[in-house]
């Protein structure tokens, strides 16, 4: 129980890093009530970053899906007395938290959320979607939380530990979350897509990137991010649900798929060969993508009559690196493209490729 009387909290006691350690797991509703942030030993929590993290909880819930956490980590400082067999977190102490600030925060946000679309759909009459918002409540006050609780550290052991799990830990690879992240549906599609693809287009399906060694054509990174241009229109990094313009949801891998194998009438037959041609490039790929974006917006032609106008790309641009539509990036020096990934370079190339297309409408020779 919590409050004025002890806590009783299973689990299995260990020595790590020299230090004491209860490992255990709990209900978030239990959680909730017994733990503490210490400003003096954590940083200020992020609001974007506990939105994000909700929104993901919030989306896991609606879908029936299961979501999964690292365990929290915690500092009980010394209120925790072993009797027993079992311990107990002694009446009026709280538990403070070293790493997991924003994902518990995350959770007691969406738990609010829920509680106030509940409120909203009883009031509304909606008893049957009130029932299903109940359930989802029920699931994240039963939640499973999996703990370290560090019996005996001083402060500046706290602080060093927050220091040392901030500074040491990185992010999932993206190669492996372009192989198996099954929430965003660009990453979905590319999967799809590159299946299809990959005996024709020889496309790398684990690395990030292209080395110079490297005999193929693109990267499942590098393919999102022309999928997200291509029917968006943005350059930026997409996070939330994604905006298919101008295409119905039934023919998004159509056209998607469509996309690249247009690449092979574009490109010259020695697309691969990197020390001739800058068709590997992330840059030129996602300039690609851009330019038919751009072509469906402004004419208000489909995707497939923008994809036949790329198509007159292949008479107007040689692809080799000193070609005049990649002046703005060449480097003579080196004979090769400096930063062309950059917004700034993509949306200059994007307007190179529309004068090139424009030019061979009219039959000009640029």
């Amino acid at each position: 129980m919590v409050g004025g009387v002890k806590t009783n909290i299973p689990g299995m006691q260990y020595s790590q890093f020299g230090q004491e350690v209860l490992v255990t797991q709990i209900r978030f509703a239990t959680l909730e009530a017994i733990f503490e942030v210490d400003q003096q030993v954590q940083r200020q929590l992020d609001p974007r970053k506990r939105r994000d993290i909700r929104d993901f909880i919030l989306e896991s819930l609606e879908e029936g899906k299961h979501f999964f956490f690292s365990p929290f980590v915690f500092s009980s400082r010394l209120q925790i007395e072993k009797t027993d067999g079992s311990f107990e977190l002694t009446a009026g102490s709280k538990l403070y938290i070293i790493d997991g600030q924003h994902r518990s925060a995350a959770m007691s946000s969406s738990l609010s959320h829920l509680k106030s679309q509940k409120e909203a759909a009883e009031e509304a009459g909606d008893f049957t979607d009130a029932a299903k918002i109940e359930a989802r409540i029920g699931q994240l006050m039963n939640y499973p939380v999996t703990m370290q609780v560090y019996l005996d550290l001083s402060r500046q052991e706290e602080r060093q530990m927050f220091t040392d799990l901030n500074t040491e830990r990185c992010e999932a690879h993206p190669g492996l979350r372009m192989q198996y992240d099954q929430r965003d549906a660009y990453t979905t599609l590319v999967r799809n897509v590159a299946q299809e693809l990959q005996e024709q287009m020889d496309i790398e399906m684990e690395s990030v990137r292209l080395t110079v060694q490297s005999s193929r054509l693109t990267t499942l990174t590098v393919m999102r991010k022309c999928l997200i241009s291509l029917f968006e229109g943005t350059l930026s990094e997409k996070k939330g649900d994604p905006y298919f313009r101008n295409c119905k949801p039934s023919e998004v891998p159509i056209v998607a798929q469509a996309f690249f194998e247009t690449w092979k009438d574009i490109f010259p037959k020695r697309m691969r060969v990197r020390e001739n041609y800058v068709c590997t490039k992330t840059g030129i790929q996602v300039a690609l993508a851009q330019t038919a974006h751009t072509l469906t917006r402004g004419e208000g032609i489909s995707y497939k009559e923008a994809f036949e106008l790329l198509k007159l790309l292949n008479r107007q641009c040689t692809w080799k690196p000193d070609d005049p539509a990649f002046e703005h990036m060449y480097d003579k020096a080196s004979g090769l493209l400096k930063n062309h990934s950059s917004t700034t370079s993509i949306k200059r190339t994007v307007i190179q490729f529309l004068k090139m297309i424009d030019a061979e409408r009219m039959g000009i020779v640029c």
